[in-house]
């Protein structure tokens, strides 16, 4: 939630400015609230399949109702999964990977640089294992 809070402080700058947010808890929802309708689609990893198939289903909900154009998340498997629906519904994704990923993406980055529009990682010796991954600098 820091990262994607620290990313939101400079969207003042970007051309079309962030209508819809979604996120995996409800006490991080209670702070985009006030920035725009805030979805919550639960958490999930490999180890709780159920819960997978629960987030599965409402991301596909929240992407069936907004039809987004363009996702950005700063990762997690639950986002990885809203942002694979988007692309299969034609939007773009932009994936960043978690800053505490220093060594090596993300089991969700892994994924998601065979299916992002566009993949970036936090730290440049991580962009360096991966051809189609690109390092952009930090959030902070």
């Amino acid at each position: 939630m820091t990262e994607l809070l620290a990313l939101l402080q400079h969207t003042q700058t970007w051309p079309v400015q962030p209508s819809v947010f979604v996120t995996t808890r409800q006490v991080w929802a209670t702070k985009l609230e006030k920035l725009g309708p805030t979805y919550v689609i639960g958490e999930a990893d490999r180890n709780k399949p159920l819960q997978g198939l629960m987030v599965v289903w409402r991301a596909l909900q929240c992407v069936l109702k907004e039809r987004p154009d363009v996702v950005v998340t700063t990762g997690s498997l639950p986002l990885a999964i809203v942002c694979v629906w988007a692309r299969l519904f034609g939007a773009q994704a932009v994936w960043i990977d978690s800053i505490a990923q220093i060594d090596d993406l993300s089991m969700s980055g892994k994924l998601m640089r065979t299916v992002a529009s566009l993949c970036l990682t936090q730290w440049p010796q991580v962009a360096a294992k991966y051809p189609d991954v690109v390092y952009a600098g930090e959030l902070q």
